[in-house]
């Protein structure tokens, strides 16, 4: 696994997990603190799918040629998916709440994705060893 994968990897978790802490904590967080409303501007939004799309692009795509499992690539596509659904098309019908539940599972598709790519692109790292 190169470098720039690794890092990738390492990118596309922290954005996921990033996700998810703003997708459960912000409304509770806007409730104590309205200082932080400028954590709700759609243009986070926009920067975290952005990140999150160029790190699975890094890592997803060459881990893929390295170990071979479609289960990496498609997980993290269906990650995007979500993600991108729940930006444009569900939080405009449905409201934040509904956003937050499809925003929190595509960021767990997507890090279920890059630790799979980083277990088995060690694997085949440990096996050419």
């Amino acid at each position: 696994m190169n470098k720039l994968s690794s890092a990738a990897d390492a990118t596309g978790i922290f954005a996921s997990a990033l996700c998810m802490i703003h997708c459960l904590a912000m409304p509770v967080l806007l409730a104590v603190l309205p200082a932080m409303s400028w954590a709700e501007d759609d243009h986070l939004h926009e920067v975290l799918i952005g990140v999150a799309l160029v790190a699975a692009l890094l890592s997803l795509g060459p881990g893929y040629l390295v170990h071979r499992r479609g289960t990496v690539p498609l997980l993290g596509g269906a990650g995007l998916a979500c993600l991108a659904v729940a930006m444009f098309i569900v939080e405009p019908r449905y409201g934040h709440g509904a956003e937050a539940v499809v925003s929190v599972a595509g960021a767990l598709l997507l890090l279920g994705a890059h630790v799979r790519n980083r277990i088995c692109c060690r694997h085949c790292a440990a096996r050419q060893s």
